[in-house]
């Protein structure tokens, strides 16, 4: 039986499609997360469920993810940065426009949004009960 040799070419084209089938994965996880927090607290939610409303299995779930919470952790961080460059882009405005918005006046209408999604409420309710355990 002869070796078979891959290109370049292909052996790129493979490792782009398994990056975009393993962000397709997380995505999933995370939205059905969210989803889920929608109607019940996070400890409520089990692996089970949670790879049943993504559609994917849990070896895919342990793959990338520890736990739970864990994919809660990279969901706030991402938000948390998302926010600061939404704060920095603001402030740049405010600079060049003149307009007034503090800080306060900034996080209270982020905390508006939030708090209109009940799954944003459970991962606020999950961060301050980590807060406290933390203290």
């Amino acid at each position: 039986m002869s070796e078979r040799k891959i290109s370049p070419k292909s052996l790129k084209n493979l490792h782009q499609s398994n990056k975009e089938a393993n962000q397709l994965t997380k995505e999933s996880i995370e939205t059905a997360l969210l989803f889920l927090l929608e109607n019940k607290d996070l400890k409520q939610i089990s692996v089970s469920e949670l790879v049943r409303k993504a559609g994917v299995s849990r070896n895919a779930f342990y793959r990338n993810y520890k736990s739970k919470e864990e994919i809660l952790e990279n969901y706030y961080e991402r938000t948390s940065s998302n926010l600061k460059k939404k704060w920095y882009r603001l402030q740049a405005k405010v600079q060049k426009d003149g307009v007034q918005q503090s800080f306060a006046d900034f996080i209270q209408q982020q905390k508006h949004r939030a708090e209109q999604s009940k799954a944003l409420s459970n991962v606020s309710q999950w961060i301050r009960e980590k807060t406290k355990r933390g203290s």
